[in-house]
């Protein structure tokens, strides 16, 4: 697979804490590993910081909490500005990947 493109998954969140598991193991479950995941807590204020702590120990997942909310076009272009691949992907964080 080393010759396959990486493709980055930005991920906005904002109070998703009840998805945000399934979430990223959904993606982290996939066939394709080429993938680094970028994923912008725009402040939450309920178990999502409790939730993707558990995850910063996953080398292919990036996690960027804001201290004050923008909104989720300024999560995903803050992701697309931090994405080094020359293909992207969107998934919302209370979406998942079968």
């Amino acid at each position: 697979m080393k010759n396959l493109p990486y493709i980055d998954i930005i991920i906005p969140n904002y109070n998703k804490g009840n998805y945000l598991k399934e979430c990223l193991d959904s993606v982290l479950n996939q066939t394709y590993k080429n993938w680094r995941a970028y994923l912008i807590d725009d402040f939450s204020n309920d178990n999502s910081e409790e939730i993707l702590k558990t995850y910063l120990a996953e080398d292919k997942i990036n996690i960027t909490f804001l201290n004050q909310n923008f909104g989720p076009s300024y999560c995903r272009n803050l992701g697309i500005k931090n994405s080094k691949s020359e293909y992207i992907a969107f998934l919302d964080s209370d979406d998942f990947w079968p």
